[in-house]
């Protein structure tokens, strides 16, 4: 089956009008960015195709859309999106693999990207008796440490839009001392529905490092292992520097516009991790936070040459010694075109098994009597680091309130572009989790908090009966 579909330049806007509102060079970003989230969206979140371009992916991109035209192949799994300007030049490929999710292909052919797949997926049986964490059942009863009125209420207000944001909720779960206690989700999204992290993937990143780093394979003190800086002013970067997004490398944590690091080192080169690896040393190392996906991206592939130096063999390896022992089953870790893991975006789970991943954290890495992640390592963590005190290891941190004003200085969380959140508050045993697509809308006040995070943790609080 092969579906087309375009949107088309109305007659009346000219060419010197919608290039004013678009910079050139941002087109082939564009493209890429449509194309890959088009093609996740579609065949790991099924997320019902209109709503996903139009709602959640053209509202990204503007004006772009106005001249994109969309080609969907079904039987091939690719998504292909070009400009109705330029034609080809800045044509983006995007091919989904089962079990790896979608790559764009740049120089690729399929043919090649099918060699990098792993020679047998993993799966497991699903569990549908057991309650969550153990098992996929759904929640029967209510727990009577909530008033469940209450709870209910503050969680419809996350779905709502405010004058500030369209916030296009897609999930919201709560977890209380390791019970699911309740869960929502948006039309067409599922308890079953992988669902994107953006940079809550650099979270798993750090958790990998962890486990190798508890294998006494990798040191955060050590000179992280980049080929390409040995013998370079850049051989003095730790592995620490990295985990705390202070390695000193010039990089524009932008999508578009001038200098756009992120957007070029995700939708236009190959080799992710390789073209951070490239960047100029602008800064002396562990003086100055500069967050960066590239750096995540360069973080995975370290682990990755640490575990063998192939797709199949970081497949393997975090499927076997991370998600397995939790019982997650639904995680998607996309890679680029070279067969390298996208630690810093591309990573997609379900609602429940991001909460998974959140009480691994709230319970200092023991899960089910066993100690996936040394309780040195979490510690290690959630230290603040000094050039950014509300930064751990690839996680957001509350040090003296400082970004979550309202909740304890202990909270800390997975955070992700578009409000994606897995949150951890130890003084009252919660990890909840929300998901979405969230705009600031057009002439909207300033808001640091689009997505209504710290109200939905304050309400959820607030539902607690006093014991």
């Amino acid at each position: 089956m092969f579906t087309h579909r375009a949107l088309h330049l109305p007659v009346v806007l000219s060419l010197p009008l919608l290039l004013s509102g678009c910079i050139l060079d941002d087109i082939p970003i564009g493209t890429g960015y449509a194309a890959k989230n088009i093609c996740s969206g579609l065949w790991i979140s099924g997320i019902e195709e209109t709503r996903l371009t139009e709602d959640f992916v053209a509202p990204q991109i503007s004006p772009l859309p106005l001249i994109w035209k969309i080609d969907i192949d079904e039987s091939n799994h690719t998504v292909t999106v070009r400009d109705r300007i330029f034609g080809s030049k800045n044509e983006k490929v995007a091919y989904y693999r089962e079990g790896l999710g979608c790559t764009l292909v740049h120089d690729k052919s399929l043919v090649e990207l099918d060699r990098q797949a792993p020679t047998e997926l993993l799966t497991g049986q699903v569990d549908y008796h057991s309650p969550w964490p153990k098992g996929a059942a759904s929640i029967d009863q209510l727990h009577p440490a909530f008033d469940h009125s209450a709870l209910e209420m503050h969680i419809d207000e996350a779905f709502r839009d405010t004058p500030d944001a369209t916030r296009n909720t897609l999930s919201v779960a709560v977890a209380y001392k390791g019970q699911l206690v309740s869960e929502r989700y948006s039309d067409d999204i599922e308890p079953d529905s992988p669902l994107l992290s953006w940079s809550m993937a650099k979270s798993i990143t750090a958790t990998v490092t962890g486990l190798l780093y508890d294998q006494g394979r990798l040191s955060p003190m050590a000179p992280a292992p980049v080929a390409e800086w040995t013998g370079t002013e850049k051989s003095v970067i730790t592995l620490k520097n990295m985990l705390q997004m202070n390695a000193g490398l010039d990089w524009n944590e932008a999508a578009q516009g001038e200098d756009p690091d992120q957007g070029f080192g995700l939708f236009e080169v190959p080799d992710m991790p390789g073209y951070y690896a490239e960047q100029a040393l602008d800064t002396p190392a562990g003086t100055r936070f500069n967050y960066s996906t590239g750096n995540s991206n360069l973080l995975a592939r370290i682990a990755q040459n640490e575990v063998g130096g192939t797709l199949e063999d970081y497949y393997q390896f975090v499927q076997q010694t991370l998600f397995q022992p939790l019982g997650i089953q639904s995680a998607v870790i996309e890679f680029d075109a070279e067969g390298q893991p996208v630690g810093g975006a591309f990573h997609y789970l379900t609602t429940r098994d991001w909460a998974r991943l959140g009480q691994l954290y709230l319970n200092k890495g023991e899960w089910d009597g066993e100690q996936i992640l040394s309780s040195d390592w979490i510690e290690q963590t959630l230290t603040p680091s000094e050039p950014n005190p509300l930064y751990g290891y690839q996680l957001w941190l509350n040090t003296n309130q400082g970004f979550w004003s309202d909740l304890p200085a202990n909270t800390f969380a997975f955070r992700g572009f578009q409000g994606q959140i897995v949150m951890m508050l130890p003084d009252y045993h919660l990890v909840i989790v929300r998901t979405g697509v969230t705009f600031n809308n057009e002439g909207a006040s300033s808001t640091s908090d689009p997505a209504g995070i710290q109200a939905l943790a304050l309400g959820i609080i607030a539902s607690l009966q006093p014991e």
